[in-house]
């Protein structure tokens, strides 16, 4: 059946993020090759994936196989439409300006992330017209292309019993917004957990490795070794969600089973502290909500958002840096805001911490990295009987400011020297 395949005008309850699905599919030792050949039919995989994860489809999810050439004409169309300059524009300059990027680089993450997608779609699925969109290739339901559909037909079902679209799109977030992250992370987790689990492999064994090696090869994305050549920040933000998601759920499960994991989008998780750490999760430990009130005079709001614990673990973790430490435990809540003025830049961030020990651990480390990442001579200053840090960015006109208070940090960058001495001298702290 030749369908036409066109973007459609309501907002498909996915995020760019769950566009990634397989053309080829990485699977575990020999488990996998003895699978291979193994031949089933849709419906059994639809009668399955129901069975295993205690929720029956409402209604049928059609498959439309489409060419390669159709596919990547639908998903740049409705990238295009669902990831305009604009909003990369302004994550272009919050990746470039909390050194997220080498050498305060400007990378171009529109470019990045639509060249991604489009090189490992394999297919999705549409919430507007209940079907799911594969290449051709799937037609041949061999143990590969069965957990491809598998993932998505999971999907299906989360949007049938808890209208994805309603959740998703109740959040204007940012991409790189710690909120928006969480709930891609139960997500992917979930249907990544159901796929693991199809399978006939243990899902908390693979959960439980210190490794994501192990975790990656069940990733419905190909070739996960080449995003490693991607900028980190890009990279993390895409695998997040399986690998981390994969625990959360898994996590779930083990204390509550398949009822708790299917209640999970009754209440989703507000922070990735609550992925990180699913024990926060079950005690319904909710971020501290951050206010700023101070705004430099004569700038206006470019963008504002929360980085939360994920993104400001993978900040201050080196490269080289293979202990995976959690840099932001104890993290409470934070918000940033990005001000812009003809030509000129403001950055405010505010994070609050459960513990004293907590914030003042991340700030010494917070300070090594300012120092290091942009090359900043940091000084001690005092204020009214407040201590603080400032200082220089090299040759450039980049002044940074940084000062605990408690339990509190806050945060300071600009390219304006006389705004920066107003925001000091002015002891404007919340």
């Amino acid at each position: 059946m030749d369908t036409k395949v066109k973007p459609s005008d309501k907002k498909l309850f996915f995020p760019l993020l769950m566009l990634i699905l397989a053309v080829s599919f990485v699977t575990v030792g020999g488990f996998a090759f003895a699978q291979a050949n193994k031949k089933t039919s849709i419906d059994a995989i639809k009668e399955k994936v129901a069975a295993i994860g205690k929720l029956v489809f409402k209604q049928d999810v059609p498959i439309n196989y489409v060419n390669k050439v159709r596919l990547k004409k639908y998903i740049s169309a409705f990238f295009d439409k669902e990831y305009p300059e604009q909003l990369s524009g302004k994550e272009n300059e919050f990746i470039r300006l909390m050194g997220f990027v080498d050498n305060d680089a400007n990378i171009d993450v529109r470019n990045i992330r639509k060249r991604i997608f489009l090189d490992n779609t394999g297919g999705l699925y549409n919430e507007e017209t209940d079907e799911l969109l594969v290449l051709s290739m799937y037609r041949e339901l061999n143990y590969l292309n069965s957990m491809v559909l598998v993932h998505e037909l999971r999907h299906a079902l989360q949007d049938q019993h808890f209208d994805l679209a309603g959740i998703m799109g109740s959040r204007s977030f940012s991409d790189f917004d710690d909120r928006k992250l969480a709930v891609l992370a139960a997500l992917e987790g979930d249907a990544t957990f159901l796929m693991v689990q199809f399978s006939g492999l243990d899902a908390d064994i693979l959960a439980s490795s210190p490794s994501s090696d192990a975790l990656m090869s069940f990733l419905p994305t190909a070739k996960p070794s080449l995003l490693y050549r991607e900028p980190g920040i890009i990279r993390n933000q895409l695998l997040m969600p399986y690998i981390h998601g994969l625990r959360f759920v898994s996590a779930v499960f083990k204390k509550k089973k398949w009822k708790g994991v299917n209640r999970i989008f009754l209440l989703p998780p507000a922070s990735t502290e609550q992925i990180l750490h699913p024990e926060k999760y079950f005690k319904r430990e909710a971020p501290v909500e951050v206010l700023i009130q101070y705004k430099p005079r004569g700038y206006q709001l470019f963008h504002s958002g929360v980085i939360g614990e994920y993104y400001l673990k993978i900040l201050l973790t080196d490269k080289e840096d293979y202990m995976d430490k959690d840099y932001a435990l104890g993290w409470g809540g934070d918000t940033f805001h990005i001000y812009k003025n003809a030509g000129s830049y403001f950055l405010l961030w505010e994070s609050v911490w459960d513990k004293e020990i907590y914030c003042s651990n991340f700030f010494l480390d917070f300070k090594r990295f300012i120092g290091k990442h942009f090359d900043v001579n940091l000084k001690k200053g005092n204020v009214k009987g407040i201590g603080f840090i400032a200082g220089k960015s090299g040759d450039r006109e980049d002044y940074f400011f940084l000062m605990k208070l408690g339990h509190k940090i806050f945060y300071a960058r600009s390219d304006n020297r006389d705004q920066m001495n107003a925001l000091i001298y002015g002891g404007n702290y919340d």
